[in-house]
């Protein structure tokens, strides 16, 4: 009677929201603790590679021990993760020059409107394609990344907005930083991507259930 209960209250809403909450902040403390390691800098961008590749075994049923297999991630993706940082960092920097710098012809303008743009759609879309698919090379799952984002257009729009929305909340409340700020776009990204490119891939607890 007791285990009756206890399964029905893993199967409810409630519990699976907060098991799913609290993953997220102990996701987010391990890609904390990982960008540390990375001395920040170095350590960001293979830190949401780390969790981008933790939450795909998620999503397949097979996640394990958490902080080992992300940190195995980590430093796996380490060098790769440091190719995007050198391709996104100079983002902010465009923005301020953009904003302030001296006035340009519209040719650099467009330039760097384009930079900002495959940017972030290598922030959202290659980490998750490198899981995906593995076998291509690095050049490829570039390239594979810019395209997929014009394919999945919607989806990129989503993208944009949820990074919207993230860095509003991170600047209005900086103390989430500490528990979802890093993780919840993470999680957010692999799941909509991977749902978007490979459906057939998602793990579904409830199915397996009903299928026992």
């Amino acid at each position: 009677m007791e285990q009756d209960l206890v399964d029905k209250l893993q199967k409810s809403k409630f519990y699976r929201f907060f098991d799913g909450l609290w993953s997220l902040v102990l996701v987010n403390l391990v890609m904390i603790l990982l960008s540390v390691c990375g001395l920040v800098v170095f350590g960001i961008f293979p830190a949401i590679f780390a969790a981008t590749a933790y939450y795909n075994d998620v999503l397949e049923g097979n996640e394990g021990k958490m902080l080992p297999k992300m940190f195995a991630y980590f430093r796996q993706y380490f060098w790769i993760g440091n190719l995007l940082m050198l391709i996104v960092a100079p983002i902010g920097v465009i923005l301020v020059y953009l904003m302030f710098g001296q006035e340009q012809n519209m040719f650099v303008y467009l330039l760097l409107f384009l930079w900002i743009l495959a940017g972030l759609v290598l922030k959202w879309y290659l980490p998750a394609v490198t899981l995906l698919y593995p076998e291509f090379p690095l050049k490829k799952k570039i390239l594979f990344s810019l395209v997929a984002s014009c394919d999945r257009f919607k989806v990129t729009l989503l993208l944009l907005v949820v990074e919207v929305g993230w860095l509003y909340l991170v600047f209005l409340i900086p103390q989430l930083c500490m528990f979802v700020a890093f993780s919840l776009p993470v999680w957010f990204g692999i799941w909509r991507i991977k749902k978007s490119l490979r459906p057939e891939t998602i793990f579904d607890p409830r199915k397996v259930e009903q299928d026992a």
